[in-house]
């Protein structure tokens, strides 16, 4: 069983090129080989080697036609090893080009050649590493995590693809937040490829080691990092790498008070990625955006012409995070015109984009928004030093020495902290953006028996509330008092499920109640403003299993009706002058 360039090691050096030569050199052997009359397995693997070149340069429809073509005339002379990683490749590159849609077809594709492999190994750990490539881009952690774990443990024997599984598994790691074991990953996997000369994926292991480094505010290291990137792509025309490591750059110099260089590195990042084939348009809408931003903290007139086009951009690609942060920029840049003007006007709410990074987890990133809120607003109702405290909590600091012992002996256990630490987090930042909302609450009480006896009942990704209690026999969900009832509804469903037929629950308005800060590491609860509680768990408590009891002036309309009853509640008004 071959590989599929093994056919061209004697009459080319290809393979050692497209892992580790310049653009130009790569290029020219490319060319050579096209003038040649190559026999059809050699022919075969000419056509892989066009593909992992259109591959490494961002030309992702090249390289899915090339690869995929690879794959058939493989097939046809009966190297079915050759052919099936050739399939895999051309997978790989469709994924990378997206659609969202995409992911879910090569996720079946690749299991399907996992089941197929007739005990080839090599292709078992291949097709099952892409596999989980696309379903970390689907956002499931955990499904991402057992398949490069299964990939990692039978990759032993094949050290090229280990380190590119190591490199997949550190990038998942960073984005969990779990950096203590992204490093021991990253740093094992660029000694990997260093050692077997892959340039391309020694610089992807450099550009997360310089993502963790920035996460953890480390910014020099940072830098050097992804310097290293930008240097290793650049050498060999991985212009996906490169425009990357540019715009991280790019945030690495507005946080060190640079803004010039921040434009001067985003310009260098949009020019690149637009210049693929196809554009790279993620990373066009991450240097636009870093373009305005760096013009906003010049004083730049054109920088909201930039993040305006940013925001249609990250909208069209349908990317969330980026959405997040360019929202947070135009507030930032209303906000100092506000301050500027002649006559003071009332400047620009920031409670959009920190629910916005709050529905990320980002309680990190909401503190920066809460501190910005401080600094502009002129009311009484700015957030206050405690609410930035609390919310900074969210920076990432798990213990580096815990992660990697666990790393090691209990990956399924790091898995389940970082899961667990990313849910709390995601709590933690609710709360923490609900402390710029005006007041109003709707305040959920929720008894039974299975609360507070396992996991703590925190809100889903999906859900609009935050958790303000839970304890024993009790569970208190809070909502904005401008939340749609049917997103209410919604919720609650979804806790009588996972609490059981016996939950019973008193939904009540407040109208006057506002979260003042989430709650500081070792405090229970956070602070909130003219809300008490007593009556409103008192009325849940008296209440017979399965019930949800709707407080007085809420609008409770049918659909809000009919998610309460699906979950299985009995419902009921609360006509009385108790809890509203």
């Amino acid at each position: 069983m071959i590989r599929p360039l093994d056919p061209l090691n004697e009459v080319s050096s290809i393979a050692r090129l497209l892992k580790s030569a310049p653009a130009e050199e790569a290029h020219a052997e490319m060319a050579r080989l096209e003038a040649q009359d190559l026999d059809p397995l050699r022919a075969a693997a000419r056509l892989f080697a066009k593909g992992a070149l259109g591959q490494r340069e961002g030309a992702l429809d090249v390289a899915r036609e090339s690869l995929s073509a690879a794959a058939a005339a493989f097939a046809d002379l009966g190297e079915i090893r050759a052919s099936k990683i050739a399939r895999c490749e051309a997978i790989l590159a469709a994924v990378r080009r997206g659609p969202r849609p995409v992911y879910r077809e090569s996720i079946t594709t690749l299991e399907a050649l996992t089941r197929e492999a007739d005990g080839d190994a090599l292709v078992e750990v291949v097709a099952t590493h892409y596999r989980g490539t696309a379903e970390r881009l689907l956002g499931d952690a955990a499904a991402t995590q057992r398949s490069l774990l299964w990939a990692l443990e039978r990759s032993q024997p094949f050290l090229d693809e280990r380190a590119k599984i190591l490199n997949s598994l550190g990038t998942l790691y960073v984005v969990m937040g779990a950096h203590g074991a992204a490093r021991e990953l990253l740093e094992h996997a660029a000694e990997l490829h260093h050692q077997h000369g892959d340039v391309i994926g020694e610089a992807i292991s450099f550009g997360q080691l310089g993502s963790a480094a920035l996460a953890l505010g480390n910014l020099e290291r940072a830098r050097h990092f992804l310097q290293r990137q930008e240097w290793l792509c650049s050498r060999v025309g991985d212009v996906f790498g490169q425009a990357r490591a540019l715009n991280f750059l790019a945030d690495v110099a507005s946080a060190r008070g640079r803004p010039d260089d921040a434009l001067a590195l985003a310009t260098r990042a949009r020019e690149i990625a637009a210049a693929a084939r196809p554009p790279l348009r993620l990373w066009i809408a991450y240097a636009t955006r870093a373009i305005g931003r760096a013009r906003m903290d010049l004083g730049d007139t054109n920088a909201r012409e930039d993040l305006e086009a940013a925001a249609t951009l990250f909208g069209e690609v349908g990317n969330p995070l980026g959405a997040a942060l360019t929202s947070w920029d135009r507030a930032r840049t209303e906000a100092r015109a506000d301050a500027s003007a002649p006559e003071p006007r009332a400047h620009s709410t920031f409670f959009g984009p920190a629910s916005q990074l709050a529905a990320l987890g980002l309680a990190g990133r909401v503190a920066e928004v809460l501190r910005d809120d401080r600094t502009f607003s002129k009311s009484d109702a700015r957030a206050s030093e405690k609410a930035i405290a609390a919310a900074s909590q969210g920076l990432p600091h798990l213990s580096v020495a815990q992660e990697v012992e666990l790393l090691h002996g209990a990956p399924d256990e790091l898995a389940r902290l970082a899961e667990a630490k990313t849910t709390a987090q995601r709590n933690l930042a609710r709360l923490s953006s609900f402390c710029l909302a005006p007041p109003g609450l709707f305040v959920a009480a929720v008894a039974s028996p299975s609360a507070g006896t396992g996991r703590p009942s925190l809100p889903s990704e999906r859900s609009a509330a935050a958790a303000i209690a839970d304890m024993p026999g009790l569970v208190v969900w809070a909502w904005l008092a401008s939340a749609p009832v049917d997103e209410v509804a919604r919720d609650l469903a979804s806790l009588k499920v996972a609490l059981g037929g016996d939950a019973r629950a008193r939904l009540s308005r407040v109208a006057d109640a506002r979260v003042l800060s989430a709650p500081l590491a070792g405090e229970v609860g956070p602070l909130v403003e003219a809300l008490d509680l007593g009556p409103i768990v008192a009325a849940a408590l008296s209440l017979p299993p399965g019930t949800l009891e709707v407080g007085a002036g809420i609008a409770w309309d049918p659909e809000a009706e009919g998610r309460a009853v699906m979950a299985g509640f009995s419902v009921r008004r609360d006509p009385t002058d108790g809890p509203a």
